[in-house]
Formats: structure tokens, sequence, C-alpha cells
């Protein structure tokens, strides 16, 4: 909507100065008693407090102005700040890889996830290496904090990584302490489950479970979890051990894949396939 010229002019503290003036010339030409000294003086209290009033309009909107620059370098400094955080924790995980591979002396493949598996029926993630890379099925993927997966599909570019928590995963795995072996799966909740364990083995809360080295997929001594919860039932054979995974599976950005020699396990027992 546009605004009347007259208007526009009216709103300025200097056109009522000037307006002011002229009035007061003419009423001292017309009547120079002291009467109207009020009247003039009034008439400037007007004009002072327009004048205040556009002054302090003004600072305002500066304010607003400079409240927005801020802001806007204020989003600025957290994104770099929140890139940065992101790119120090990213060198902190890629040290733990690359302490465990000089640790354990593997032939190990880096790699990112990339999305999540679309097969049906089975959990997994997508891998940013492939054949290319040397990755092949049965690779075992983990991290510096342990077991995460096999690879079970491979393209010239990209893996597909089938983890723990999935029904149709199964790992042979050993308790640390009285070297029992059974077999780890999962039922769909947030823990794993140690299977065929007898009721006579003595097993502790807190306890590491490890690959058990008998597949020709999976090395030994490959951390699992830890045994986080027990239950006993005096018509089963077996105790129900529930496992807490040592990875924790929502938070995965990079992974290891071992590059295995088969011809050194193949008298090895293959559990999981």
């Amino acid at each position: 909507m546009k605004l009347n010229p007259f208007l526009v002019l009216v709103r300025k503290p200097l056109f009522l100065l000037v307006v002011y003036i002229i009035l007061s010339i003419v009423l001292l030409r017309m009547n120079p008693e002291k009467s109207l000294q009020g009247l003039r003086y009034g008439a400037l209290q007007v004009v002072e407090v327009f004048a205040k009033i556009r002054f302090q309009i003004a600072v305002w909107k500066d304010y607003q102005k400079e409240v927005e620059i801020l802001k806007r370098e204020n989003f600025k400094l957290q994104t770099t700040l929140q890139k940065t955080r992101d790119i120090f924790l990213e060198n902190e995980r890629l040290k733990l890889l690359l302490n465990f591979k000089e640790e354990n002396q593997l032939e190990l493949i880096p790699s990112k996830i990339i999305g999540v598996g679309t097969e049906l029926g089975v959990r997994s993630f997508v891998l940013d290496i492939g054949e290319e890379d040397g990755a092949q099925k049965n690779m075992p993927v983990l991290t510096a904090d342990g077991l995460v997966g096999k690879i079970v599909l491979t393209t010239p570019k990209q893996s597909i990584c089938q983890i723990l928590k999935d029904h149709n995963s199964l790992v042979s795995a050993r308790l640390q302490n009285s070297r029992e072996i059974g077999v780890v799966s999962w039922d769909g909740e947030p823990w794993l489950n140690l299977l065929y364990i007898s009721k006579d083995v003595p097993v502790n809360i807190g306890e590491d479970v490890v690959t058990s080295g008998l597949s020709k997929i999976y090395p030994p001594f490959l951390r699992i979890g830890q045994v986080s919860e027990i239950n006993e039932n005096e018509y089963d054979l077996f105790k129900e051990i529930r496992i807490k995974p040592a990875v924790n599976f929502n938070s995965l950005e990079e992974v290891i894949v071992i590059h295995l020699i088969e011809n050194d396990l193949t008298n090895q027992v293959d559990l999981e396939e």
C-alpha cells in the first residue's frame, strides 16, 4: 500500500520542527503577548516527544538487525563447531581401528556404513567397499569394540553386512572364563542370546563372550559382548543367558573388514553357514 507523500513527510521530526517555527513566527506577528509562550513551549515539547519516539524506533530497528546478524553468525559457528567435533570423533574412531589392526596383525579393510540394507528378512548395513577393494562374501565385519557381523553379498563397489542382530545370524561363541562353547543368536530383543550352555557350567555376570574360532568365518577371540543376565529353569538342560552386545549398532559409522586367508582355516568347522 502506497502512502500519501504528504503523510510520509508529516512523520519526519524535521518537518514538524519547521512547522513549529513557521507557526511561532505567524503567532508572534499576530499577537506578541506572553500568553503565546506557553503554546509555543507546548508545541516544542510535542515535537521533542515525536523526535524521541522516532529515535527509539530507529535504535530498536538497528538492534533487531544486529540480533539477526548475531543469530546468523552463531548458527555458522555452531555448524562449524559440530563439523569439527564430528571430524575429531571420526579421527578417534579411526585411531582405535588402526590400533586394533596393529595389535592383532590382521589384514584389515577399512569401510564406512553408507546405508541400511533393504533385503527382505535380513538386518544389514551397506558398506562403501566392494570386490574392487578386496571385499568377499563371509568376511567378518567389526569395530574396535567388537564383532558387527559378516559380509553376505558383494558388488564391485559395495557390500552388504549382515549384523549379529539378525534372526538368521548364528555365531559360535566361547565364555571367556570357563571356555565353554555355545551359539550366539538374536530373537528381536535389545540383547543377544547365548545358547546351549549347560546348567552345570559356572557363568558370571559381566563375563566376556568371544568368538570360539571354530569356523572359517570368524577368527577366535573377537569380542561379542558381556553376560548381562542368567536365568535357569529346572526343566531345561541349558541356562538362559543374555548378552549385552559389545557394539552399539545404532551408532555405527566406520567398520573394518577382516581379510581371512581361507587356506589357513580349511580344517575348522563352519557353524555360521
